[in-house]
């Protein structure tokens, strides 16, 4: 089975179902960086899906995670669409499923779907042009048109225009340049933003209440130009693309501001990753005001939610995402909470809900004070895969100290903080010297670590 790029119905049978199955029935949208779905063909442009290091093991366990997320965010069948990142671009077309194709059987196996698909890339472009990753739109509506928008150093941004009850809806699925705290990196999504921009631009001059949505990992805050003010002159997200905090309220008029969903939560709840004990929100859901009218699609009020399960993606310490990892046969889910919403078509003009368009001024620290109370004695069975991201109070004594490890219950077991300040303590060590505390388990290059989140971690 090959995907073209037009565009294919996964299952051409349930087409004539449509129409009753989702008559007036509210549907979600999902926004999921699933964190490098690769299949495995090795080849890979990343060192850590080729053959020596990635398998069939690992690659189904990734793939029952995924069905796993979804059907805790849509049920047994799912979700409606999808907007996934990350999905691997396929460089062996003719031997085997590439990981679209086996995400896709996999989702009928359990009964998610039917999906119409959309690939993020040209597969009849040159190999040279494609990304090692790729957007990919699922939608159990079918498929209208589609289109790829080609960025500087960055995946293409995936238009897709499904037909929802005949009603045309517009789904931009985005992959951002990365590093959102780099100044360099911003240079590169201002051109981003400007692309997508631009196209916006244009369906708002034939229509300035069209129906569309922006989603995705946008690499960016959703207050990203606050947060780094003083690295950033500008930021694609809220200088170019005009994501803000004002959902569309009163008397409708044209605009080109888009309203982002995360305003629809508190604060303190705001974060779909977590990078060196910081909060992030780089996954996004955007809306513009032609969706709080009371034609065609419309936004369901007060129906944003971020996808958090705990034993499932997200860690027992600081309640963060439980990165996917390769070793161990594959385990954990994703380094992103997916983010999530409802929509309808050819209902009421939206409610006002419930919006808090507070901006917080600074990143947030992921909270372990209750990680911190409840941490226990470690000891070697706790090194297991469950237990990663739990924090344990520890003590041993300096074993090597270029790499630094320390040696506890006959196990060799990595030292290392984000922090510069505990980092220089931490290498302060002598060799042999006992060394207590309180960390972070967590793996690096096959090995098991403590990552020292904060100064006081240090006894």
């Amino acid at each position: 089975m090959k995907i073209s790029f037009v565009v294919i119905s996964a299952f051409l049978f349930c087409i004539l179902l449509k129409s009753s199955l989702f008559a007036g029935k509210p549907f979600q949208v999902v926004a999921y960086n699933v964190e490098n779905l690769f299949d495995t063909d090795g080849i890979s442009l990343y060192d850590d899906y080729q053959s020596d290091a990635y398998g069939e093991t690992e690659f189904q366990n990734k793939l029952d995670t995924i069905i796993k997320v979804l059907q805790k965010i849509g049920g047994i069948a799912g979700p409606e669409v999808l907007l996934l990142q990350e999905i691997e671009v396929d460089r062996s077309p003719n031997s085997g499923n590439s990981a679209a194709e086996s995400l896709l059987d996999q989702l009928h196996r359990n009964g998610l779907g039917p999906y119409h698909i959309a690939l993020g890339y040209n597969p009849s472009s040159s190999s040279e042009s494609w990304p090692a990753v790729q957007c990919l739109t699922l939608s159990k509506f079918p498929i209208k048109t589609t289109r790829l928008h080609s960025l500087y150093r960055a995946r293409p941004i995936l238009e897709t225009t499904i037909l929802v009850e005949e009603i045309p809806f517009t789904l931009f699925n985005n992959h951002w340049k990365s590093g959102a705290s780099s100044s360099e990196m911003e240079q590169i999504r201002l051109q981003n933003a400007e692309t997508l921009r631009k196209r916006i631009d244009r369906l708002l001059q034939d229509d300035p209440y069209h129906d569309f949505l922006v989603g995705g990992d946008l690499n960016s805050h959703y207050n990203q130009s606050v947060i780094y003010r003083k690295e950033l002159k500008s930021s694609g997200i809220n200088d170019i693309l005009l994501s803000g905090n004002q959902e569309p309220t009163g008397e409708l008029r044209p605009t080109r501001y888009l309203y982002n969903l995360w305003h629809e939560l508190k604060a303190e709840e705001r974060g779909s990753d977590a990078w060196k004990g910081k909060w992030g929100t780089l996954m996004h859901l955007l809306l513009p005001v032609g969706l709080y009218d009371e034609k065609g699609i419309g936004y369901v009020s007060d129906s944003f939610s971020v996808g958090r399960f705990s034993g499932l993606n997200m860690t027992t310490a600081g309640k963060v995402p439980f990165k996917w990892s390769n070793e161990l046969d594959g385990f954990g889910a994703s380094d992103h909470f997916p983010v999530y919403a409802m929509f309808q078509a050819k209902g009421t003009r939206p409610e006002n809900g419930k919006s808090f368009p507070i901006i917080e001024t600074r990143e947030r620290l992921v909270d372990f004070s209750k990680a911190e109370k409840e941490a226990q004695l470690w000891k070697p069975q706790s090194l297991k895969p469950e237990n990663y991201g739990t924090v344990f109070q520890f003590k041993g004594k300096i074993a090597t100290t270029q790499p630094l490890f320390m040696e506890a219950a006959g196990h060799r077991l990595g030292l290392f903080s984000f922090d510069s300040e505990i980092r220089k303590k931490l290498f302060s060590k002598r060799l042999g010297a006992t060394i207590t505390g309180i960390g972070l388990l967590s793996r690096y290059r096959g090995q098991w670590q403590f990552i020292i989140e904060k100064k006081d971690w240090l006894k």
